[in-house]
């Protein structure tokens, strides 16, 4: 392969560095003078245009890989041939690989966990756009220093079997025989299942520091994936529990039948397991043993295919496609409830048993354009003073949380070193315990999502948490949800978002949202500090009034009493035109309000 030299050009792209090389490609470093970024070109053995098939090949291919739009693939930009050179013009990213970071030491659960989600679903992704990756290893899934991960590589090794007798399968295959499915090392015709193969040996040396079959050479390592069995991996690994083991187990058949059908068959078998393993292990690791496990309760009638639910039916108020997680205690209680939506009011219809939910949600003003609803019929409180003086300007406004924890009752204080909380993790969103935290990710555009805790009924109330914005958005909002009803899907809710934006506003099941505060719409606050990376969130919820407190700083309040009990919970949003969010809440409190 010729190499291109740092200062010499490839079609609009200047080189600036060779940056990796492996037996199917050649990567450089370039300078794209139009777009004044970085880009990372991917550059195909010169050989290969010489065949005018592959040239026919390459065009139709990189523009189906061109059009894989998902969080943690690695997107193509520009693809073209010059001066007989194919290449692939992908994002540029200062990040290692898979390989490097297990390479590194051993993984925890909760680290592997973390990894083999974003790769299953990003595998899950290109499966369901056709996309057979052929070629998946941990070298060619990048892995920056905040753990995302970005699949890359899709459909160069296709390109490559079917380019020219100078490279041949067997050159291709020869690649990567370690994580080789027996049906591609055979040469027959593979499919998804293949690919579930070669996630199931990632899995295998995740968990155990080493692939499974190894041998002196690349064809006698690809002969045992065709033949010999498969070592357990509790015999590599002593402690391994037997639930993870079986999952690994049936993604490793030989035979494609027997194995996983997709990618997200997979992982819900692998979360499945560890939440066994987290239910049966004797020893903890760095988090308490879990007090609770999800549950399958009965569907209730009118639910959508697919979601779940129990005597807390008003957690699915959210949306559509939902994804609902029920945990229950010993005792059989439901302990936490958690749901992902399209972020808005949920008017709900039924159509042959399936229940439908459709959005309309008056976003953050940075987010979306103003909508034509009319303005509510509401009447504001003024902010509450002991003398019904105006309101207070900013230096008069309180330092410190109006309400002196240690002076009041406390009904529930949580660290979140247990789980009692719901969680939830699918193509959309996820909600896990990140050492003794929770913390929401989201990975799609104007998507709501929302935790609640134990089963219980407040009354008057005061809810604090320390809220970080990990990704920095500043139109992220998050906040607290109060008074949730336990028979429908309605509640209070109390947002902000890092640009300094907030809004007060009552959801009510099959109605559009009602914005409680300023004229029924998002507002600025000089006293919310613009994009810190944390901040401490407050709500007074009781007495027939709604009070919003950020870092100890009230920042609006108003009357309103639809309603007076109910739930308390999480929210994160990811705003309309924010393609993800990620926040972690910790340090929450709930005491008596008087």
């Amino acid at each position: 392969m010729d190499y291109l030299q740092p200062g010499q050009t490839l079609g609009p792209y200047r080189i600036i560095s060779q940056v990796g090389q492996g037996g199917m490609a050649t990567v450089y470093k370039a300078y794209q003078p139009s777009m004044d970024r970085n880009v990372a070109i991917k550059v195909l053995p010169r050989q290969l245009a010489e065949t005018r098939e592959f040239t026919a090949r390459f065009q139709q291919e990189a523009r189906i890989i061109a059009r894989l739009e998902h969080p943690h693939i690695l997107p193509v930009f520009d693809y073209g041939e010059s001066e007989g050179i194919t290449y692939f013009v992908m994002r540029y990213l200062e990040a290692g690989t898979l390989k490097n970071r297990m390479e590194a030491g051993s993984l925890s659960f909760n680290q592997i966990d973390r990894l083999f989600t974003q790769l299953a679903e990003a595998l899950e992704y290109a499966h369901s756009q056709g996309i057979v990756h052929r070629d998946l290893k941990p070298a060619n899934a990048l892995v920056d220093e905040r753990g995302n991960l970005f699949l890359t590589d899709f459909g160069i090794a296709k390109l490559l079997e079917s380019a020219s007798p100078r490279l041949t399968q067997t050159d291709a295959i020869m690649g990567t025989p370690a994580y080789i499915s027996p049906e591609q090392a055979r040469a027959q015709s593979v499919d998804r299942r293949s690919d579930i193969y070669s996630l199931g040996i990632i899995l295998y040396e995740m968990v155990t520091g080493r692939v499974p079959f190894i041998a002196d050479t690349p064809l006698a390592v690809i002969l045992k994936h065709i033949s010999d069995p498969l070592p357990l991996p509790s015999i590599v690994k002593s402690d391994i529990p037997e639930s993870i083991e079986n999952v690994i187990l049936k993604a490793l058949a030989k035979d494609p039948a027997d194995r996983y059908d997709t990618a997200a068959e997979f992982l819900a078998a692998w979360k499945r397991a560890l939440e066994e393993r987290d239910t049966i292990r004797s020893v903890p690791e760095r988090m308490p043993i879990p007090a609770s496990r999800p549950e399958i309760p009965t569907p209730a009638p009118g639910a959508s295919v697919g979601q779940t639910q129990s005597k807390s039916v008003a957690d699915t108020r959210q949306g559509a496609p939902a994804s609902i997680t029920s945990t229950s205690s010993k005792t059989g209680r439901p302990t936490g409830w958690v749901i992902g939506c399209l972020a808005g009011a949920c008017l709900l219809f039924s159509v042959a048993g399936i229940g439908i939910f459709v959005f309309n949600w008056q976003g953050l003003s940075a987010l979306s354009p103003a909508t034509d609803t009319p303005s509510p019929t509401r009447t504001d409180t003024p902010l509450p003073s002991p003398t019904d003086t105006p309101l207070p300007t900013e230096t008069l406004m309180p330092t410190e949380t109006l309400t002196p924890v240690s002076k009041v009752e406390i009904l529930l204080e949580d660290d979140f070193s247990n789980e009692d909380w719901g969680t939830l993790t699918d193509f959309d969103n996820s909600i896990k315990y990140d050492g003794e935290a929770l913390r929401m990710k989201i990975f799609r555009k104007n998507w709501f999502v929302w935790s609640t805790p134990l089963g219980e009924v407040y009354e008057d109330h005061h809810v604090e948490v320390t809220v970080t914005n990990n990704d920095g958005g500043s139109t992220t909002s998050f906040g607290v949800i109060c008074y949730k009803q336990d028979s429908d899907l309605s509640y209070y809710y109390l947002a902000m978002a890092a640009d300094g934006e907030y809004v007060i506003g009552l959801a009510e099941e099959g109605e559009i949202d009602v914005f409680l505060t300023n004229n029924d719409e998002w507002a600025f606050s000089d006293l919310i500090e613009k994009n810190q990376s944390s901040y401490r969130v407050g709500a007074d919820c009781g007495n027939g009034t709604l009070t919003l407190y950020v870092d100890g700083k009230l920042i609006d309040s108003v009357s309103d009493t639809t309603y007076t009990d109910g739930g308390t919970g999480l929210f994160a949003w990811s705003g309309a035109n924010a393609d993800s969010a990620d926040v972690t809440f910790d340090d929450f409190i709930l005491t008596r309000l008087e």
